[in-house]
């Protein structure tokens, strides 16, 4: 038995030289010619960025030769101060708001414009009210308010809703947990607060 467990150990130890080593193939790629740029056509620049050393410069190691990493030319970043030239700001004045009922005839307000404008909109409105916005996520489509006391909500605190459909925008008012809307006449109080400012 301890013979069998000896001669498994030197296989495993001898093992990693068994296989074939590839580690230094690299030096035997071949260097290959400069593209062509095609007939009509140029490039920015023929500068080689990331030049590898060559070979005698590699191996022996000498600290004179040694090879300097090139660092990546910076990356231009390109920054949106607002709508493109052709694309006109809508107007809040032109855009279609309507306070309305859904199907399950729970009062929503509908903004019929894309999603980036009604959070703007609601949130400009939302400032003008008495509705304190305590915290927003524009990726949840959720702005968190503090609701007083005439609204008639039972709790302190709800979340206005947006939510993307086919038509538009839909605004509705949740629980301060956002896993149900409120009841129907304090959700209707706050809506309509709302609407009036839009």
């Amino acid at each position: 038995m301890k013979q069998l467990l000896l001669a498994i150990s030197l296989l495993v130890l001898t093992g990693c030289s068994l296989l074939p080593d590839h580690t230094l193939d690299y030096r035997k790629a071949e260097v290959l010619p400069r593209m062509a740029v095609p007939e009509g056509m140029s490039v920015d620049s023929s500068e080689d960025l990331f030049r590898v050393p060559e070979p005698d410069r590699r191996v022996p190691y000498r600290e004179q030769d040694r090879f300097e990493v090139p660092t990546p030319p910076a990356a231009a970043v390109a920054v949106e101060s607002g709508p493109a030239p052709d694309e006109p700001v809508p107007d809040v004045r032109n855009t279609r708001i309507v306070l309305t009922r859904d199907g399950n005839d729970y009062p929503i307000i509908m903004i019929y414009t894309a999603f980036p404008w009604a959070w703007e909109y609601v949130g400009q409105s939302l400032a003008e009210t008495d509705l304190r916005v305590e915290d927003r996520s524009r990726d949840a489509g959720i702005f968190f308010v503090r609701v007083p006391k005439q609204y008639g909500l039972d709790e302190k605190e709800a979340q206005i809703k947006l939510s993307h459909t086919v038509n538009g925008v839909q605004v509705a008012v949740l629980n301060s947990r956002g896993t149900a809307l409120v009841e129907a006449g304090p959700g209707k109080a706050i809506l309509q607060r709302l609407y009036d400012s839009l």
